[in-house]
């Protein structure tokens, strides 16, 4: 650690959170969860963080989610898909990494007494090496991922590679969604966040579903981060309808498919092809190197309509799990509290869901 220090810097929780965004805004591997108008709002200011800079510049940073047990007088200091430390038209530095984690783990398990939990960002390039980086420096795997399979799509293929890669069926289903006149729309605008937020409670009310996905951060986020943040909208109307939209967050060289939803008429029409067709096809143009369409959640469809759209060219990634470092015994307990209370709520939203157990 002092070796560390003769060369970079820390700062911790003195960066304001507009200053903050456009810091992350200059790094491949940003992630929503990263960002301050995400992690404040959604974490409701139970967020920190902290900045590592070399001969001044901002160099690596992570948005920690803090969880404290008043009785223990310790907690769980989470960073979920982060640390970040890939700044764009650099290339990556594996002693940055280790320099961001080291300051991580002196300020949030040494100094403060808690568990420090550590999520990768998933990454078809990246997400291996962080894990044994991780592995190396003593921190341990603990928990595995109930939803572990991630969904990338190739986004350096041609239009034509591409097309080629989709499954036989997901091809097949697309072509019959192109003869159908849909009118793709791409928007940043507050009035379309609100009309997709509207389409995704219609969506759960229709299935009987009570979701915690917060789909609407979508509108904070669109009216709170720097333009190179602003996650767009792409929504599938069909006679003045709207049928299908999604919330796609632009993050460094990933795009994610954030939140979804589609309406009783977008089935026959497979709308949702034609509208993920459009959005592939923008986001190749517009130079990301990934499309993360996230997990499945244990629904065989959703999985194979995943599967089918990354394709051959494709790639699924198996996320490890959350890993673990702690230095005081009553922040490992801390934190084995808090995943357990977390882990419950997923057993009763899941049986609410599906009236069973999810599958090990």
């Amino acid at each position: 650690m002092d070796n560390m220090h003769a060369t970079y810097t820390v700062e911790v929780d003195s960066i304001e959170n507009t200053a903050w965004d456009e810091i992350v805004s200059r790094f491949a591997d940003a992630h929503h969860e990263q960002t301050a108008c995400y992690a404040s709002r959604h974490w409701k200011g139970r967020d920190s963080h902290l900045l590592l800079r070399k001969g001044g510049e901002a160099v690596a940073g992570a948005r920690v989610t803090i969880f404290k047990i008043p009785i223990l007088g310790r907690g769980l200091a989470f960073v979920r898909f982060g640390p970040f430390w890939r700044a764009e038209g650099r290339d990556a530095d594996p002693a940055i990494y280790r320099a961001v984690i080291e300051a991580l783990v002196k300020e949030y398990a040494v100094s403060r007494g808690n568990c420090l939990t550590i999520l990768p960002r998933p990454s078809p390039d990246f997400q291996d090496q962080e894990y044994a980086f991780l592995r190396d420096m003593g921190f341990t795997r603990r928990r595995d991922m109930l939803d572990a399979e991630r969904y990338f799509v190739d986004l350096s293929l041609s239009e034509e590679a591409q097309m080629k890669s989709f499954s036989q069926n997901w091809r097949y289903n697309l072509r019959q969604a192109l003869r159908t006149p849909l009118e793709i729309r791409f928007s940043d605008s507050q009035e379309d966040a609100e009309t997709f937020a509207a389409l995704y409670q219609e969506m759960m009310s229709r299935k009987g579903f009570d979701s915690a996905t917060p789909v609407h951060m979508t509108s904070a986020l669109i009216a709170g981060l720097p333009p190179r943040l602003k996650p767009r909208l792409a929504l599938a109307f069909h006679e003045g309808h709207l049928l299908a939209g999604a919330t796609i967050g632009l993050f460094g060289d990933t795009a994610y498919y954030m939140f979804g939803a589609t309406s009783s008429a977008a089935l026959q029409l497979n709308a949702g092809y034609a509208l993920q067709w459009s959005i592939i096809r923008r986001l190749g143009a517009e130079g990301f190197r990934w499309y993360d369409l996230g997990g499945a959640a244990h629904e065989p469809g959703l999985r194979h309509f995943k599967k089918g759209l990354a394709g051959r060219a494709g790639r699924i990634v198996t996320m490890e799990g959350e890993y673990d470092f702690w230095t005081d015994p009553l922040g490992r307990l801390a934190a084995d509290a808090v995943f357990g209370a977390r882990y419950l709520r997923r057993l009763r939203r899941y049986g609410a869901k599906y009236g069973r157990l999810p599958a090990t």
